[in-house]
Order: C-alpha cells, then structure tokens, then sequence
C-alpha cells in the first residue's frame, strides 16, 4: 500500500516508514515542500491508500507564548490542511491516523479510550484542538486517533536524555516520584500504527502505551538497576518549575492511560513492562 507521512523525518516517523517499507509497503514523506498549497499536496496523496499525520513541534521545551503557538501551528494548522486535502481526494484512502498525546488526559486517575475525560492543563486543550482538526476528515474514511505516551527508544528521543545521568552513576527520580509514567517502546508503536492501519474495527482515540502502570520512582529503580547507578538524587518540582516553567507540569505530574482497544483488538506488546526495555540496552554505568 502507498502510505503517506507527515512528520516522516521526525524520531517517530523515520522509525515508522523504515518499518513499512520492511513489510513491502511504500512510503510517501509529505515534507514542508508539500504544504506549500493544496495543489502540492494533493499531488504528493495522489494514489495514497493511507495517510498517517506525525507533524508536530517538540514538546520537551520551555513553552514560551511563541513557543506555544508554534507547537499549536505546527499541529492544528498542519492538520487542518492535510484534511481538507483528503477530503478532496478522489479516490479518498481508506484510513486517516492522527497523532495526538495522552497529555489529553487529567493527571490525575487513569483512562482507557472509552472514558471520555479531558485535562484542564495546555497540553489537553492543545490535544483536544489537535483532535478536533483530525475529526474534519469526512465519512467513510476510518479516522484514528494516535494518543501516544511518551516513546522511548535505547539511543534517542527522550529516553537518551533522560538515561544520561543514570550512565554516569546517579539516579534520578523526579519530585515525590508517586506521579505515572506512561511509556511505549518505539518497536512496539510502529508495530501498533502499522496494526492500526490493517485493522479496520480500530477507530476513533486509541492509547499507544504500554499496558504496564509505571511510576516515575518505579522508571527510577528500573534505571538504577540497569546502569548500577547507585547515587540516587531527588530532583525538586520547584526547580523544574524554574527551568521549564508551565511545561514542567509534563514532568512533575502525569496522566494513566490503559492500552483498551489494542488489548481488545489483540496486539501483543513486545515491551508491555520497563524491564522488556531495559533488557534491549547497553549495560553499566560509566565509571
């Protein structure tokens, strides 16, 4: 199947076309030249029997008012234009996946998808704006919705940050630790999108997590084990409030959300616990 990706040079998408293009599928990446007008994009869908939307600024930084509306552009307009592109489309693809963040939810209690509850924070407004744009997309094309956890990979994106201290020694639990931690593997969520994109009863919001509640102390121990960190340091929420200010909240605080409808549907995770990660990684701390 001819697949097109937004965000497809991104952390995620670079995994994820890798992975179809292993299973004979061809991807299509919708860069920035892509968007430059509705004829352009729809040039680069042409023939496209899926369309899977990544585009997003990062959201690991301090969020300044500019930066805010960077990350709400990058999504909500990018998403905007790609639907109204579909919905031109003649043939239209039979599935449209959208990204969104399980920051959708509240941080406090935990969530499958049919638990209709959104957060108050920025990130579940900017979810919900996200999701909103997605939910354009006309009848008759199955619309999915990608709620995703925080994806770790053993060299890159957010877990080559946050492991850097625990290789040299020292482990860190963020504030009192109690807050969860949700998570998925980077093998696990490609297998998951690529499920997603063959199974025609999954639709509508869908939590890509692993299925294992892990806290942040839990994170920690698992970390500390691994590396042999045997320093362990507490790091206070003022002073992540300091250093990144509202987008602290990411961190000091985090929302639960169960895998349901991929569990229904019969997806086996290959990491549905920390230690299944842990046991793909380099071993010991630096001395």
């Amino acid at each position: 199947m001819k697949i097109a990706i937004s965000g497809a040079t991104g952390f995620i998408g670079t995994h994820l076309t890798a992975h179809l293009t292993g299973l004979g599928h061809r991807a299509v990446p919708l860069g920035r030249s892509a968007f430059r007008s509705q004829e352009s994009l729809a040039a680069a869908l042409a023939g496209c029997g899926a369309v899977v939307n990544l585009a997003g600024a990062p959201i690991d930084r301090r969020w300044s008012d500019a930066y805010k509306k960077q990350l709400y552009d990058s999504r909500i307009g990018t998403t905007r234009k790609l639907v109204a592109a579909i919905n031109e489309m003649n043939p239209a693809p039979k599935v449209f996946v959208s990204a969104s963040a399980v920051g959708y939810y509240p941080d406090q209690g935990c969530y499958d998808e049919y638990t209709a509850v959104k957060g108050t924070s920025f990130l579940s407004d900017l979810c919900e704006s996200w999701e909103r744009e997605a939910s354009r997309v006309v009848p008759g094309i199955r619309l999915a919705v990608a709620r995703f956890g925080v994806v770790l990979a053993p060299d890159e994106g957010a877990f080559a940050k946050m492991a850097f201290p625990f290789r040299k020694g020292i482990a860190v639990r963020i504030a009192s630790g109690a807050q969860i931690f949700a998570w998925i593997d980077i093998g696990d969520l490609v297998r998951a999108l690529t499920f997603i994109l063959s199974s025609d009863m999954l639709a509508g919001a869908i939590n890509l997590t692993a299925p294992e509640r892990l806290t942040n102390a839990a994170f920690a121990r698992a970390a500390a084990r691994h590396y042999a960190a045997r320093l362990h340091v507490a790091v206070p929420g003022w002073a992540l409030r300091l250093l990144y200010g509202e987008a602290s909240g990411m961190l000091v605080s985090g929302p639960c959300a169960i895998p349901r409808k991929l569990l229904d549907a019969g997806f086996v995770f290959n990491a549905p616990e920390i230690a299944a990660f842990m046991s793909k990684l380099g071993k010991t701390a630096e001395k």
